[in-house]
C-alpha cells in the first residue's frame, strides 16, 4: 500500500511516473502515513496523513477502472501474444522500410500510453496486496479497501474470484504496432527450457538501455550475428503492460533484423 501511495505522490508530483522512479529523501516526508494497530476481524489496518487527499484521489482514480472491469466479470480479449506476434511480423514483412521510427514516437508520444502506465504503477501495487487472497492461497477471505481523499470513495471489496480477474487486468500484456529502432546490443542470453532468450539492447533513440525479449531460439540466432555491432537496425514492438508504455524505459519486443 505504501508502494501506491508512493506510485501517486510522483504522478501528482510530475504528471507522470517513469520506470524505476524513486521518492527524494525530501519527499520519503510526505507520503509517510500513521499506521494504528492493526484491530480485530482479521487484519484491519487503519493509517492517516493531513493533506493527503490529492495523493488517495489518485490512488483511487487509478485503480478504480481496473476494479470497475473485474467486478463486472469481463475482460478485454485482444488474442494471445502469439498471434499478436504473428501479425506484427507479417507487418513488417510487407512495410519493410516504410516501418514507422521509434524516433516517432518521441517526437509525438501516444499520451495513453503515459497516462495508463502511471496508473499501473500504481495499480500494480494494489495487484500485489490483492492476489494474497486468490483461490490457491487463501479462498474465502476478502480484502477491502477504503480510501478517503476530497471524499470517500466507494470501497474496494475483492474476493477470491474477483482478485483473480483484477490480477489479470493489471499484467495484461500486448504488442503496440510495430517500429524501427537503431540499437546496440549490450548483452545477449541465450535463455533455456524455463525462460525465453533476452537481450539487453543501448536504445539510440532515447540513449537508454532496455529488455528486448525473444519469442525462441530463431529469434537468438537472428540477432546474435550483430551482438558486437557498433549499431544495428531492428523492427520491434513496444510492449504495453495494462495499456501503459515508459518510452524511455520500456520492455520490446524482438521482430526481426531490418
Amino acid at each position: 500500500m505504501q508502494r501506491a501511495i508512493d506510485r501517486a505522490y510522483l504522478v501528482q508530483e510530475y504528471g507522470e511516473v517513469w520506470k524505476h522512479a524513486r521518492l527524494t529523501a525530501e519527499q520519503y516526508a510526505e507520503t509517510e502515513f500513521i499506521a494504528d494497530w492493526p484491530r480485530e476481524g482479521g487484519i484491519i489496518l487503519d493509517a492517516v496523513r493531513e493533506g493527503a487527499g490529492r495523493i488517495m484521489d489518485r490512488v483511487n482514480a487509478a485503480v478504480r477502472p481496473i476494479f470497475d472491469r473485474s467486478a463486472q466479470g469481463g475482460l478485454d480479449q485482444v488474442g494471445t501474444l502469439g498471434q499478436q506476434l504473428l501479425q506484427r511480423r507479417n507487418y513488417v514483412a510487407g512495410m519493410r522500410g516504410r516501418t514507422a521510427t521509434f524516433q516517432s514516437l518521441i517526437d509525438a508520444p501516444p499520451q495513453a500510453w503515459s497516462d495508463a502506465y502511471s496508473d499501473r504503477s500504481i495499480v500494480k501495487e494494489i495487484d500485489q496486496l490483492v492476489i494474497q487472497i486468490t483461490p490457491d492461497r487463501h479462498e474465502g477471505s476478502t480484502v477491502v479497501i477504503e480510501l478517503q481523499g476530497s471524499r470517500w470513495h466507494p470501497r474496494l471489496e475483492f474476493d477470491a474470484a474477483r482478485a483473480q480477474r483484477f490480477h489479470q487486468a493489471a499484467s495484461s500484456r500486448e504488442l503496440a504496432a510495430p517500429v524501427r529502432v537503431d540499437a546496440r546490443i549490450r548483452s545477449l542470453d541465450s535463455g533455456n527450457r524455463f525462460a525465453k532468450p533476452k537481450a539487453k539492447i543501448l536504445n539510440l533513440a532515447t540513449n537508454r538501455e532496455v529488455t528486448l525479449h525473444m519469442s525462441g531460439e530463431a529469434d537468438f540466432l537472428a540477432l546474435h550475428p550483430y551482438h558486437t555491432a557498433e549499431s544495428v537496425t531492428l523492427y520491434v514492438c513496444p510492449v504495453l503492460e495494462a495499456g501503459g508504455f515508459d518510452l524511455n524505459g520500456g520492455d520490446l519486443q524482438f521482430l526481426a533484423v531490418a
